[in-house]
């Protein structure tokens, strides 16, 4: 399942990825759901909030009807579930996606520093996986710093947590900007069997480097190496573009934005991937 995270689209947000994606021949978005109040780093208005209602929620999907977009997943992303009110936040965030009809989210595992702080992360961590699994949700964990930096960290965690609504979401270009000299297969294979959700992102630069253009453009991860890993093991969950664009660069246009996702879906499909070439008609 090809989809395309809504942040792609950086400044123009969910509806510029909603009304756009089907022309680069992707059907499928993950949705990001923001938190109220909390600026976003591409400064666009989100569509949904967990402070969204019913009207809010129906709006949207109106929008995804209007453009014959389905989705793939929802980012509840909302900080470090140390904290007691993240865990608040992400269990609104969990009832909206259940509304939205998602099986699968993502968002951070978090981090903590002493052990006693772990001990608390993993129980809030197992909390949140309960309330995901009795809304028939599967929790995603993003490679991020903290406790899914890389490889050995999430192996560790899936290994102590053991819940079945805890599972991973692998960023391709998120183990190389955490980690300096990562190899992006190895990591993956390490992981295969917890992995359930999937960012494709490239990076180009070391480590720390905010560069993360357009899919093949980095020149670091080994896409069609990632793609014949995910189908050893029959991976049919979401692939799910994700392009943040270079520091320091020119503020870009619809246009230039849209570009990029039609440029990754071109280098996809050079790396084994089925995409469609033109937008299928509503069935």
């Amino acid at each position: 399942m090809i989809s395309c995270f809504t942040n792609s689209y950086g400044r123009f947000g969910a509806p510029a990825a909603i009304a756009h994606v089907r022309s680069a021949g992707i059907r499928f978005v993950e949705l990001a759901i923001k938190t109220e109040g909390v600026p976003s780093i591409f400064h666009e208005v989100p569509l949904l909030t967990d402070q969204s209602g019913d009207r809010d929620i129906a709006k949207v999907r109106q929008m995804l009807d209007e453009h014959d977009v389905l989705l793939s997943s929802c980012n509840i992303t909302s900080g470090n579930p140390l904290d007691e009110s993240v865990v608040e936040i992400t269990s609104r965030k969990l009832a909206i996606a259940a509304k939205l009809g998602v099986s699968l989210v993502v968002a951070g595992a978090g981090g903590a520093v002493t052990p006693e702080e772990e001990s608390t992360l993993f129980e809030h961590l197992c909390q949140i996986g309960d309330m995901a699994g009795k809304r028939g949700i599967t929790y995603c964990f993003e490679t991020h710093p903290g406790l899914c930096r890389n490889a050995s960290g999430m192996l560790r965690t899936m290994e102590h947590l053991d819940h079945p609504h805890l599972r991973l979401n692998f960023d391709t270009g998120n183990i190389l900007f955490y980690n300096e000299g990562a190899d992006v297969p190895d990591e993956l294979e390490q992981v295969l069997p917890y992995v359930k959700h999937v960012h494709l992102k490239d990076h180009r630069g070391a480590a720390g480097e905010w560069c993360f253009p357009a899919l093949g453009a980095g020149g670091n991860v080994d896409f069609a190496r990632v793609v014949e890993l995910l189908r050893g093991i029959g991976y049919d969950g979401p692939m799910s573009l994700e392009i943040e664009g270079i520091q320091g660069e020119a503020e870009l246009t619809l246009d230039q934005t849209h570009q990029r996702v039609v440029d990754s879906v071109v280098h996809l499909r050079s790396c084994g991937l089925h995409i469609e070439q033109q937008p299928s008609s509503s069935s």
